[in-house]
């Protein structure tokens, strides 16, 4: 096996095991959002339009926050702010209730 094949595996390994925490993270909270760069999860969303002389942005804050970033050694933080001039998805997980 060449090293590109173990990249490849070593890839596809971290991409499931993210996959597979992000799946179980889900029943845990409320709100999937998504943004053009990245997507989380949350329990608590404000998102607020912006008014620029370039335009339109969103100012988007959540709390009790899990990022879906294979990189990111610590996924889970108490809070993020993020600025997006593309489109903002805000999705309410339903709840196991």
């Amino acid at each position: 096996m060449d090293s590109i094949d173990e990249l490849d595996i070593y890839e596809a390994e971290k991409r499931l095991a993210l996959y597979t925490e992000y799946r179980d993270a889900t029943r845990v909270f409320a709100y999937y959002v998504e943004t053009e760069l990245r997507a989380y999860l949350a329990n608590e969303v404000e998102v607020t339009p912006v008014e620029a002389p370039g335009g339109v942005y969103f100012r988007i804050e959540l709390t009790d926050v899990w990022i879906y970033e294979a990189e990111r050694p610590n996924r889970f933080v108490p809070e993020v702010t993020v600025y997006e001039v593309g489109p903002v998805h805000v999705q309410r997980l339903k709840s196991e209730e």
